[in-house]
C-alpha cells in the first residue's frame, strides 16, 4: 500500500464508486507514516555504507581507472555522476497522494472534513474540469505522466446531450499557473487572515479553490490537537472540552460546565480549532453526469544494448552504461559512437484502457471518440478493461466495438455476466464454521459461482472467445515484455465450502453437539421465561462487531433491529454494511428487509460507524422508489401524518451526520429525497415530550421543538417509525458522541451504546432495557488503552447491562487485535466502575452536557499545550467546536485535590440474571434465544484455539517463512564465526602484548648484572619465576 501514490476513479462521482476512497486514503495515511520513517532510516545506513565505500583504497583505484575511461571517451566522469546523482532523491519525499476522476471530486472529499483528519500526507485531486467544446485532435499530448506511464482521459456524457459531433468533445481543462501555485502554497496565518485568502477574500473566492484549500488541511494541516487559544468563554461554542488556569498554581484545569445559569465573564482556555473545520458550509454544487474512463501507456522501450556491436565499435566496457542511458562517447579510436548505433530498434509501448459506462446512454458517445483512431495514443494498446452497469453488455453498438477491437484481450467486469462469488476467504470460511457449531443463529453465506449469462457471455460467432475474459479478483495483466494474462500464484478461483467444513475439528462439533442437548432440554423452562419478555421473537442481526477498520474476520459497525409487524432498524452502519446485507441474505429477503427499513441511528461522527450510510439509503431509494426516481411533493397526508404521503427513511443522529449528508447530496442526485433527517439534541430537557428529538428536517421543511406544531409533528414521526420513544444522551468517546434507548410498542426496548467509556446516564436512559447492544473494544487486561481510548473493557460492558437491569447483553466492537475471539473471563462480573460517579441514577435533572473526560490536564504548567492524543478513532474531535446546539452553562471548578475522573464501584444484578452473548458478524438471534448462546463458548474457545495451532504451524511451514529462517540461522551462524574470530583475535592480541611486555623488562634489565653471581644466563629463569 504504502508504494500507491496516484489513484484513478473511473466512472461518475458517485457514492458506488467513491465510497472506499475516504477509507483507502486512511488506510494509506498509516502505512506511509511508518515506511516513511523506515525510508529515512535505509538511506541513513546507505549513506554510511557509501562513505565507508568511498574510503576504501580498491574504490579510490577503480574510480581512478574509470575517470581515464572516461576522458579517453570525451566524458567528465563528475559531470556524469552529478547527472545520475539528480535522477535519485537525496531523501525520502513527503509521501503524496493524487486522486484523478470526474467533476465534483473534491467536493466529495471536503464534505468528509468533519471526520477525517491526517497529518503528513498531502492530497491532490485532479478532477476533470468539463470547458468549452472544442475540436480534440487526435494526436494531442497525455493529461498525466510520470517516468513510466502516460495517461489520457476519457470524459463521457451521455449521448442525450445532443453533442455536436464526435470530434468536438470535451478534454481535461488544461490547468493555469495559478491552479498550481495557489493549490501548492502553503498558507501561513497572516495568509489566511489576508484579503488573498480563499476564506475572507470580499470579492468571493474561486469556489474550487475553498474546496482545494480543505481537502489540503484535512490531510496535510500544521494544525496541532494539544494546541490551546485563550478567548472569552462567551464566545466559545459548545460542546467543547474548556481549561482554565489556577492562579495559585499556574497550571491548567478542566471546567466543567451545566444548563441553567448565565456564563460567567471570563477568559478559558480552548483547543483551536483546525482551519478545515471553519468552512461551515462548502460551495454550492451540482450533479454531474460525466464519467471518466482512461487510456493507461507505457513510453516506447529503448533497445536491447548490442554488446558485440559496442565490441566492433572499439567502445571500451566502463562507459556503456553511458551509451545506455542515451549519451554519445568517443570510442578507443577516437571516433563518436552514438546510442542508436549499439541499440536494437525500440519498441512501443504496452498499454491498457479502463472504460466505465454506467447505462446505455454512454456507449455511443464511447464508441466515437477520437482517440480510439490517434495511432499515438492506441498504438501498443493491448487490453481493454470493461467497468459495465446492468444490461450494457447486451448492447449491439459495444458488442461491434468489440468485434472490431478483436485484437485487443477484454476484460469484462458487468453484474450480467460476473459470478457472485466469495470474495474474502477467511471471514467466509470463519462463518462455514460458526454454522457447523450454531446452525440457527449462523448461516453460510449467500453466493453463486455460476455467472448470469454463462461462462462469458452471448458474442458474435465472429469473434474467439479466448479475447474476452470474465473479470476475476485473482487476473493480473502484464503489459511488459509481452501482454499476459496471469492468475495470482496464491490465488484460488472459488472457496471450497464442503472442504473448509471438512477441515472443521471433530471435537468442536461434539462440543457443539452437547450445547444443542442442553438448550433442548431447557426449552421448556426458557419458554416459560419468555413469557415475561417483550416481543421474545424480535432478531437483533451483527453485520459488523469490529471497531476502527474492517478486517479479514470482522467488519466495521452495524446492527440490524428487526421487529415482527413494527418494522426494520439500523443502528450504525460502518463501510460495506449493504455488502454485510447481501452475504447475509438473498436477493428476495434483501427486498424484504430494505421494504421493511424504518429508521438508522448513527452514534457520532467516525467513519467506522457511519461511511456505509450513502450506500444503505441509495439500496433503500432503488428498493421503494426505483432506480433514480424521485419523489412527489410531500404534503400533509390524508390521515393528518405529515410523512405518510410518500415512503420515508428516517436517519436519527447528533450533529455532524445531517451537516455531512446534506453536502454530499448535492452532487449525488436524489440521495436524500424521502429521507428525513432527525437532530437529536445532547442536552434536551423535556424528554418525557419529544424525548431527545431536537430538529426535523425533510422535503426542504425544518422544524425546531419549540415550533408549535412540533408535538403533533412528533407524534407523526413515532407512527411513521413505529417508535413510541427515543432518549439518547452524551457519553464519554468524542465530540458529539450519544448513546440511545428505543422503546417499541408491547415494552420492548432496546439500547445501543455506541462507542464510549461506561456511562451512568446511559444506565439511566436504558433501566430495564430488554436488549443491550455494548461495545466491549478491549479485554480486561487492557484497561488502561481502554480508558486511553475512551472505550470498554468487556467487564465495563458487562457493569453497565448489570447497573441498567437490562435483560440481555450482546457484547461488540471488539478490536481488531483480536481477531477471532475475544477473552470470556470477564463473564463472572458483577460490578460497574463509572466515569461520572457525581451524577446519580435517578437524578435525571444532574445530567451534564457531556461525560467527564478520562483524563485530567491540572498537571500541565504555564505556557503547556495538551498531549496529542490524535488516534484513527479520534479524527472528529479536531472541530471540536463546531458542535452545534445551545450554550451550556459552567459550574465551578472541582478542588485541586480531587480526582476529575474519580470512578465509583456500583453493584448491581447478579450475572445469573443477565444473558450475555458476544457476537461476531453476520449473528443473527431471536431476542429469546440470546440466552442460549453462552452454552456455544466451549465449543468456540476450542475452535479458535486449533485454529491458532493451525495458523502458526501453516506459517511455520510457509516457503517464505522457511527461507526466512533459513536466513536467519545463516547470519546468526555468520555472526558466531564472526565473534569467535573476533575472540580469537582478542586473545591472540593480549599474547603478544604479554610478550612484548616480557620483552621490555629485559631490555630494562642491566646486561652486567648479576643475582648472586650468577650470570645472565642462569638470571634468566629466576626473572621468568619471578
Amino acid at each position: 500500500m504504502a508504494k500507491i501514490s496516484e489513484i484513478f476513479i473511473s466512472g461518475r462521482t458517485e457514492w458506488r464508486n467513491t465510497g472506499g476512497l475516504i477509507g483507502c486514503i486512511l488506510t494509506l495515511a498509516d502505512a506511509n507514516a511508518s515506511s516513511l520513517e523506515a525510508e529515512r532510516e535505509k538511506l541513513r545506513l546507505q549513506k554510511t555504507k557509501e562513505a565507508a565505500k568511498q574510503s576504501n583504497a580498491k574504490f579510490q583505484a577503480n574510480q581512478l581507472r574509470k575517470a581515464a575511461a572516461f576522458q579517453k571517451a570525451g566524458l567528465d566522469l563528475q559531470e556524469y555522476q552529478s547527472f545520475t546523482e539528480e535522477q535519485q532523491s537525496e531523501s525520502p519525499e513527503m509521501p503524496t497522494v493524487n486522486v484523478h476522476g470526474a467533476q465534483n471530486l473534491t467536493h466529495a472529499l471536503a464534505t468528509a472534513r468533519r471526520f477525517v483528519f491526517r497529518k503528513g500526507m498531502p492530497v491532490t485531486v485532479e478532477e476533470h474540469v468539463p470547458g468549452p467544446l472544442v475540436d480534440v485532435a487526435q494526436d494531442r499530448d497525455p493529461d498525466w505522466t510520470d517516468d513510466f506511464i502516460q495517461v489520457w482521459k476519457l470524459p463521457i456524457e451521455p449521448s442525450d446531450r445532443d453533442r455536436v459531433s464526435p470530434n468536438s468533445l470535451e478534454t481535461p481543462r488544461k490547468r493555469s499557473f495559478d491552479d498550481y501555485s495557489r493549490e501548492d502554497e502553503p498558507l501561513s496565518e497572516h495568509d489566511q487572515n489576508s484579503k488573498e485568502s480563499p476564506l475572507n477574500t470580499k470579492e468571493g473566492p474561486d469556489d474550487q479553490e475553498i474546496r482545494r484549500f480543505v481537502v489540503k488541511e484535512m490531510f496535510n494541516s500544521a494544525w496541532r490537537s494539544n494546541e490551546l487559544t485563550e478567548t472569552p468563554f462567551k464566545d466559545v461554542q459548545l460542546p467543547a472540552a474548556v481549561w482554565i488556569r489556577n492562579r495559585g498554581t499556574g497550571k491548567l484545569e478542566r471546567y466543567l460546565y451545566r444548563d441553567g445559569e448565565p456564563p460567567p465573564d471570563i477568559n478559558v482556555f480552548v483547543r483551536k480549532p483546525w482551519p478545515g473545520s471553519q468552512v461551515e458550509r462548502l460551495p454550492q454544487a451540482q450533479p454531474s453526469r460525466i464519467a471518466m474512463s482512461y487510456i493507461f501507456r507505457h513510453f516506447r522501450q529503448k533497445g536491447k544494448f548490442n554488446a558485440q556491436k559496442a565490441n566492433e565499435l572499439n567502445v571500451d566496457k566502463l562507459v556503456w552504461s553511458v551509451l545506455q542511458s542515451g549519451i554519445s562517447v568517443l570510442s578507443n579510436d577516437k571516433t563518436t559512437v552514438t546510442p542508436e548505433m549499439v541499440l536494437e530498434p525500440s519498441v512501443e509501448g504496452g498499454g491498457f484502457a479502463v472504460v466505465d459506462l454506467p447505462s446505455n446512454e454512454y456507449v455511443q458517445v464511447l464508441t466515437q471518440r477520437p482517440e480510439w483512431k490517434a495511432s499515438r495514443i492506441i498504438d501498443g494498446l493491448q487490453a481493454c478493461i470493461w467497468i459495465l452497469g446492468p444490461n450494457v453488455i447486451q448492447n449491439e453498438e459495444l458488442r461491434e466495438f468489440i468485434t472490431h477491437h478483436s485484437n485487443l484481450k477484454h476484460i469484462i467486469s458487468s453484474p450480467d455476466i460476473s459470478p457472485n462469488y466469495l470474495s474474502f476467504d477467511s471471514s467466509s470460511a470463519l462463518l462455514v464454521r460458526l454454522n457447523q457449531i450454531d446452525a440457527q443463529r449462523y448461516s453460510i453465506p449467500i453466493y453463486d459461482n455460476v455467472a448470469p449469462l454463462g461462462p462469458v457471455m452471448s458474442i458474435p460467432d465472429e469473434l474467439s472467445t479466448s479475447n474476452i475474459l470474465g473479470a476475476r479478483r485473482d487476473l493480473q495483466v502484464q503489459l511488459q515484455p509481452k501482454l499476459e494474462i496471469q492468475k495470482a500464484a496464491t490465488a484460488t478461483p472459488f472457496l471450497d465450502i464442503s472442504h473448509v467444513a471438512g477441515e472443521t475439528p471433530e471435537e468442536v462439533l461434539q462440543l457443539a453437539n452437547i450445547a444443542n442437548e442442553e438448550i433442548s432440554l431447557g426449552k421448556a423452562k426458557e419458554s416459560q421465561s419468555e413469557q415475561n419478555l417483550p416481543s421474545p421473537d424480535a432478531q437483533v442481526i451483527c453485520l459488523g462487531t469490529g471497531s476502527s477498520a474492517p478486517s479479514k474476520h470482522r467488519n466495521v459497525s452495524a446492527t440490524l433491529l428487526r421487529i415482527p409487524n413494527c418494522g426494520s432498524y439500523m443502528f450504525d452502519c460502518g463501510e460495506g454494511t449493504v455488502g454485510q446485507l447481501k452475504r447475509l441474505y438473498s436477493p428476495q429477503k434483501i427486498n424484504e428487509v430494505l421494504t421493511d427499513l424504518k429508521a438508522i441511528w448513527i452514534s457520532h461522527l467516525h467513519a467506522d460507524h457511519h461511511l456505509g450510510i450513502a450506500s444503505l439509503i441509495i439500496a433503500w431509494r432503488e428498493m421503494n422508489l426505483g432506480r433514480g426516481q424521485g419523489s412527489a411533493p410531500s404534503n400533509e397526508g390524508r390521515d393528518g401524518n405529515v410523512f405518510s404521503q410518500n415512503k420515508k427513511l428516517f436517519i436519527f443522529s447528533g450533529s455532524g451526520i445531517t451537516e455531512w449528508l446534506q453536502e454530499y447530496a448535492e452532487i449525488e442526485e436524489g440521495l436524500l429525497d424521502n429521507v428525513v433527517l432527525v437532530y437529536c439534541n445532547r442536552s434536551q430537557k423535556d424528554t418525557e415530550k419529544c424525548g431527545s428529538v431536537a430538529k426535523i428536517i425533510w422535503d426542504q421543511r425544518q422544524v425546531h421543538s419549540d415550533h408549535p406544531d412540533f408535538a403533533s409533528i412528533y407524534d407523526s414521526l413515532k407512527e411513521a417509525t413505529g417508535i413510541m420513544h427515543l432518549e439518547s444522551c452524551p457519553v464519554d468517546h468524542c465530540i458529539g458522541a450519544c448513546a440511545v434507548s428505543v422503546g417499541f410498542p408491547k415494552g420492548f426496548k432496546f439500547s445501543y451504546s455506541g462507542d464510549c467509556r461506561p456511562s451512568q446516564r446511559f444506565a439511566k436512559i436504558g433501566k430495564d432495557s430488554t436488549v443491550l447492544v455494548h461495545e466491549a473494544t478491549f479485554d480486561d487486561d487492557m484497561a488502561r488503552d481502554a480508558k486511553a481510548k475512551k472505550h470498554c473493557t468487556m467487564s465495563e460492558a458487562i457493569g453497565v447491562g448489570l447497573a441498567m437491569n437490562a435483560k440481555r447483553l450482546i457484547l461488540t466492537h471488539f478490536s481488531q487485535r483480536y481477531q477471532k475471539l475475544p477473552t470470556l473471563a470477564a463473564l463472572d462480573k458483577m460490578e460497574v466502575q463509572f466515569d461520572d460517579p457525581d451524577i446519580e441514577v435517578n437524578d435525571a435533572e444532574n445530567l451534564p452536557i457531556m461525560d467527564v473526560p478520562t483524563e485530567n490536564p491540572a498537571h500541565l504548567d504555564k505556557g503547556s499545550a495538551l498531549p496529542d492524543t490524535s488516534t484513527r478513532d479520534a479524527q472528529a474531535d479536531a472541530s471540536s467546536q463546531s458542535d452545534s446546539g445551545p450554550q451550556s452553562e459552567l459550574v465551578q471548578n472541582p478542588p485541586a485535590n480531587a480526582s476529575v475522573s474519580s470512578t465509583s464501584v456500583l453493584p448491581r444484578q447478579t450475572k445469573r440474571d443477565l444473558k450475555i452473548a458476544v457476537a461476531f458478524d453476520f449473528l443473527n438471534v431471536r431476542v429469546g434465544d440470546i440466552g442460549h448462546l453462552e452454552k456455544f463458548h466451549p465449543a468456540l474457545q476450542r475452535l479458535f484455539e486449533i485454529l491458532g495451532e493451525r495458523e502458526k504451524l501453516r506459517a511455520e511451514t510457509h516457503p517464505s517463512e522457511i527461507a526466512r529462517r533459513e536466513a536467519a540461522k545463516v547470519k546468526e551462524e555468520k555472526r558466531e564465526k564472526m565473534d569467535r574470530q573476533a575472540r580469537e583475535n582478542k586473545e591472540r592480541k593480549a599474547k603478544a602484548a604479554e610478550r612484548m611486555k616480557q620483552k621490555s623488562k629485559r631490555k630494562l634489565a642491566p646486561e652486567s648484572q648479576s643475582v648472586g653471581g650468577a650470570s645472565e644466563r642462569e638470571q634468566a629463569p629466576l626473572e621468568k619465576d619471578w
